[in-house]
């Protein structure tokens, strides 16, 4: 059973570059409900990192042990009533200790003396002072480094339009490395708690 879905926390991920930060529309505005389900057929390293992106933009960013992978989970969030491209990724992984090579600069200063005039009308004279260069040098030294070291990764990604008022389930499954599936499902509600699962409304093709 999955668990109740909660509010995701939204952040924006930060590697070498930031990924912008998706931004939900508020409950008073035009929004539709994605429901997130995450569903693991194989568990693998010590720690799990999951995320999605709407439209190239950070909606959802977690990390946890690697064990609750093992129970399906859904997070819901809200998203704006527009054609969007969903990417869902997950990342198993440990962390191990590793020499690594680092590249650094070191800063070379270098004086030097060079002459310039410094006479008056009929008086020419030659004066002499001592200016400065810096130069970088690249140098290379060994370091040891945590290194998150990957157990299996698999990302899908799939576009339709979100319509404002209704509620969508994405479902990510996960197979193996490399293998998974993202499946979407308009949620319309029957009444008696049980929701009917229909295919969700195309988008029109994105523009060049």
């Amino acid at each position: 059973m999955s668990s109740p879905a909660r509010l995701a926390v939204v952040f924006a991920a930060c590697g070498s570059a930031c990924v912008p930060t998706y931004e939900p529309p508020r409950t008073d505005q035009p929004h539709a409900v994605i429901k997130l389900r995450r569903t693991y057929e194989q568990v693998a390293g010590a720690l799990l990192q999951e995320s999605v992106h709407i439209e190239d933009h950070a909606a959802l960013r977690q990390r946890e042990v690697a064990g609750v992978a093992a129970t399906p989970r859904t997070d819901a969030l809200l998203a704006h009533p527009v054609p969007s491209t969903f990417e869902v990724a997950s990342n198993f992984f440990h962390v191990e200790q590793r020499l690594v090579t680092e590249r650094y600069t070191v800063p070379l200063h270098r004086y030097h003396t060079e002459s310039y005039s410094c006479g008056f009308g009929q008086f020419p004279r030659s004066c002499s002072r001592s200016v400065s260069t810096t130069s970088y040098d690249t140098r290379y030294r060994t370091v040891l480094r945590s290194v998150e070291v990957s157990d299996g990764s698999c990302a899908r990604a799939l576009r339709f339009w979100p319509r404002d008022g209704r509620a969508y389930l994405l479902q990510y499954t996960y197979s193996a490395h490399g293998v998974c599936s993202l499946s979407c499902f308009e949620q319309q509600a029957r009444g008696n708690g049980q929701f009917e699962n229909r295919a969700c409304p195309a988008a029109p093709p994105e523009s060049d």
